[in-house]
């Protein structure tokens, strides 16, 4: 990987995603099933947001904190929108950005992941910094073999 690399080759392609109408307990069963930690939201065939487990374990702890009945607290869980809870207007890149973009803009903003989305806001895909290490990685060990390494 170079740093020109554009996100596209490295990025994941169709993650899953909600709708702003879904529940948080759909939410949880993503997570849970997948163990991803950001879910795009889309409406429409367009990201319009991101729910990251961050955001569900917020709720989850504020839900929880109240002692009320456990049946009380799914319940609550079960009625809370995607949309009451996810981030809107989101830093985005495009496909053709760079690894090197992403790099910098994980490293200013303390972002864990960026959705990647074409000219008309559709979403084609996320990037997240597990995506840049998993590369890196891969750029070290061939080093340490041998591969890259003139001397």
């Amino acid at each position: 990987m170079q740093a020109t690399t554009p996100v596209y080759t490295i990025m994941t392609k169709r993650p899953e995603t909600v709708k702003p109408s879904d529940t948080m307990e759909e939410v949880r069963a993503i997570f849970e099933r997948y163990g991803f930690h950001h879910i795009p939201v889309v409406e429409n065939e367009k990201l319009v947001g991101l729910v990251s487990y961050t955001d569900y374990l917020r709720l989850v702890r504020s839900i929880y904190e109240n002692n009320q009945e456990n049946q009380i607290n799914e319940k609550t869980l079960h009625a809370t929108l995607v949309k009451d809870v996810m981030t809107k207007n989101l830093l985005c890149l495009t496909k053709d950005d760079s690894a090197e973009t992403a790099l910098r803009i994980f490293k200013t903003n303390q972002f864990h992941s960026l959705p990647v989305i074409d000219d008309n806001h559709h979403l084609v895909g996320i990037i997240t910094t597990y995506d840049l290490m998993k590369v890196l990685e891969k750029i070290f060990v061939s080093r340490t073999n041998g591969v890259d390494n003139p001397g």
